[in-house]
């Protein structure tokens, strides 16, 4: 028999992101946490200016390193040995928990939050435990049972910020108190920003790098840029860090042309502003049509990806919502969640009339299941 890692033959990966999902005709797709409105027209300049020996050789170009560096340049004193560039910050991901990868080394997080960090942690040996967020309190973070649960033998804490799938916001206060308590126990924090470009910069972890050596931030452009298929993102942490992870990474992540459109994204960051300001008043409009029976978590408005429950637990959310013509993440693919939830991210400018009117659907249809179950 082949020698295969113990931990691949005795669980099966939990992931939505393979996209198997099924949409039926006439449905909307809601279930990638892309940006709705696109990218830069910026990058896509770059992208038509392609020449042909950015295709013939290995990427070397470090301009990128450079527009990374001048983003952050006022919230951060980041230099190219602080930065790690990689495939989308599922890439960030593995290469992180391979920092921490023995058997049994213990990994702390909250639930429900991104199941692949979930997943690969447990493929990898790691012992991956986790606070579970209220359903009473609509699923608000709680910063002090987090803090309670960080203790010595830890080897990491996952956060991500916004929470995926809720949209919610840890504050920068919340996220130091978090680090403190975390270093005065040895202990690394990993933020993963992947929705961070839909809110203020300002708020990131960034502004704690010079601060804290424990911090580890995880960047991609595939959300808040709109660029999920170029595969660009990077990781941001102390030159220490970084060193040990250069030793487990592949030395050419992030190809030449991803690397241009990168930095030209970067460089005109100007229409994030623009965007999340659309979502704030989207999510406005779709909290006026539902409420009743389906009830949206804590969130942050200026988050495309917010995560819906159903008023009855035993309701199951996720097919209600396909058989009215919305199709989701079900909150089976998290921990600590079933498919009464569902994670929804909002429609493109151009659908959302019809996509306020399935969720209102929804929410009559909701209404009917609730009755049901109560005869």
């Amino acid at each position: 028999m082949m020698k295969i890692r113990e931990e691949l033959l005795a669980m099966k990966k939990n992931s939505y992101a393979n996209g198997d999902f099924d949409i039926p005709e006439g449905s909307m797709d809601c279930t990638e946490g892309v940006n709705p409105y696109g990218c830069p027209e910026e990058v896509l300049a770059v992208f038509r200016q392609i020449r042909l020996e950015e295709i013939i050789n290995y990427p070397h170009d470090v301009k990128v390193y450079e527009a990374v560096c001048d983003y952050w340049s006022d919230l951060a004193s980041l230099e190219k040995d602080n930065i790690m560039l990689t495939d989308g910050s599922i890439a960030a991901i593995y290469i992180v928990n391979n920092l921490f990868a023995q058997k049994g080394a213990k990994v702390l997080g909250v639930a429900p939050q991104f199941s692949d960090y979930v997943s690969n942690a447990r493929l990898l040996g790691m012992n991956y435990r986790y606070v579970a967020l209220d359903r009473a309190d609509r699923y608000k973070f709680d910063v002090n049972a987090l803090l309670a649960q960080i203790t010595d033998d830890l080897a990491a804490v996952y956060l991500d910020n916004p929470n995926n799938p809720t949209g919610q916001m840890i504050t920068a206060g919340e996220i130091e108190m978090v680090l403190r308590r975390a270093k005065a126990k040895g202990v690394c924090v990993i933020l993963d920003e992947a929705y961070g470009d839909f809110v203020s910069k300002r708020e990131s972890a960034m502004q704690l790098m010079d601060e804290y050596e424990n911090l580890i931030v995880l960047r991609t452009l595939s959300k808040g840029f709109g660029m999920a298929g170029i595969r660009a993102g990077y990781i941001a942490a102390s030159k220490e860090l970084i060193g040990f992870m250069s030793q487990i990474t592949n030395p050419y992540a992030v190809g030449q042309m991803s690397r241009r459109m990168m930095a030209a994204a970067l460089d005109n960051a100007y229409r994030l502003e623009r965007d999340t300001q659309e979502f704030a008043s989207a999510k406005v409009k779709v909290r006026r049509v539902i409420g009743e029976n389906i009830k949206m978590a804590a969130t942050d408005d200026r988050a495309p990806i917010f995560l819906l429950y159903h008023k009855d637990p035993t309701v199951d959310l996720y097919r209600l919502l396909v058989e009215n013509g919305i199709v989701a993440v079900p909150g089976s693919a998290f921990d600590a969640i079933d498919n009464n939830c569902v994670r929804v991210r909002l429609s493109s400018e151009e659908d959302f009339p019809q996509y306020l009117k399935l969720l209102a659907r929804a929410e009559v249809a909701a209404g009917q299941a609730g009755k049901t179950k109560s005869i």
